[in-house]
């Protein structure tokens, strides 16, 4: 998800009134600044999250796999979205989905590749840490459009840098230390005390930024205040679980970060198409929460038959259901410029 914002500034006298929550208090919390991922974590840490702890299965078939899948749904059941530009849009997808097919036939060829897999869940994971980071700037950015309209254009580029460094920051130690625990680690295993010197520099910008909504708090940002604090305590303390190298701790945040992501792109979904009228939206009910949920327990039932039959063809197709996700995340989120 990213939003860009247009250097004309909205006059005053026709700017809309400031917003402290994009739908209502109690679901802008659980669902947006997601303030239960602490009990997320704490189960996580307490039990192990293996393939049969029910936790870890609604996490991976209930949230995170619908959460990919509610993108097509976005782009190809929205008539007008679609049709304005369908070569746009299918001609993306099928050269995204070639693309994956391609790197697969190409791990075969790479004499260190684990499994065929292996290139396209490279790409994933590089892909995937930008989608993360532009997603919790983008919703940073959603309420500050509606809680704060009078930010400058160097402030909103510096809260989006401060949130996006910090997210991209902890995936690229995690790769490091994963690196460093594979059969390869020795080869990386030095840059690790280097990186604990940078890790504090990368707290700084997080930190001024929260200081400064702090400092130019107000009623109406009380939403936006909870969901940028929210966003840098999980991803703070997930470098520190890194710092430490501790196992059980880095699972269990990031457990609850994966269920993070998640939530507040379901949530922010369900937001956005409360006010659309075209294709599958015509039908209030497909509007509601009560659709999202119904969703999310299909898609999930189908991809936990499909991985019982076949663990190498769910991975599979959800690899490239990812890369469909991240690229049209990235233009149907994209915010119009403003007019003045």
């Amino acid at each position: 998800m990213s939003t860009t914002l247009a250097p004309q500034a909205i006059p005053a006298s026709i700017a809309k009134p400031a917003k402290s929550w994009l739908v209502s208090p109690w679901f802008d919390l659980l669902f947006l600044a997601n303030l239960a991922w602490p009990l997320a974590v704490l189960l996580a840490f307490l039990q192990p999250l293996d393939e049969t702890n029910p936790l870890s299965l609604f996490q991976i078939y209930f949230l995170s796999t619908p959460h990919r899948w509610i993108t097509l749904v976005l782009v190809f059941c929205d008539s007008e979205r679609f049709w304005k530009d369908p070569v746009k849009f299918g001609g993306l997808g099928l050269l995204l989905v070639g693309l994956g097919l391609a790197l697969v036939g190409l791990a075969g060829l790479v004499p260190f590749a684990a499994n065929s897999l292996m290139l396209l869940m490279m790409v994933d994971y590089v892909w995937n840490a930008w989608h993360f980071a532009a997603q919790h700037a983008g919703i940073a950015r959603i309420y500050g459009r509606t809680a704060r309209p009078e930010q400058s254009l160097p402030h909103v580029e510096f809260e989006k840098t401060a949130i996006r460094t910090l997210v991209l920051w902890v995936f690229f130690r995690l790769a490091i230390h994963i690196g460093t625990t594979t059969q390869y680690g020795a080869n990386i295993a030095w840059i690790t005390p280097w990186l604990g010197w940078i890790d504090p520099l990368m707290l700084i910008a997080p930190a001024l930024l929260l200081v400064r909504e702090i400092a130019a708090f107000r009623p109406a940002c009380v939403g936006r205040l909870m969901y940028i604090g929210s966003v840098l305590a999980l991803y703070s303390a997930q470098l520190v679980a890194i710092r430490l190298q501790d196992g059980p701790w880095m699972m269990a945040f990031f457990f609850a970060g994966a269920i993070f992501h998640a939530v507040e792109y379901l949530a922010i979904c369900n937001w956005a198409v409360q006010k659309r009228t075209t294709g599958i939206w015509n039908y209030q009910i497909t509007r509601t929460g009560l659709a999202v949920i119904v969703f999310m327990g299909l898609i999930g039932a189908a991809n936990y038959f499909v991985n019982a039959q076949s663990v190498y063809a769910w991975q599979l197709a959800t690899l490239l259901v990812s890369l469909l996700h991240y690229a049209y995340d990235g233009i149907i989120w994209r915010a119009k410029p403003a007019k003045t």
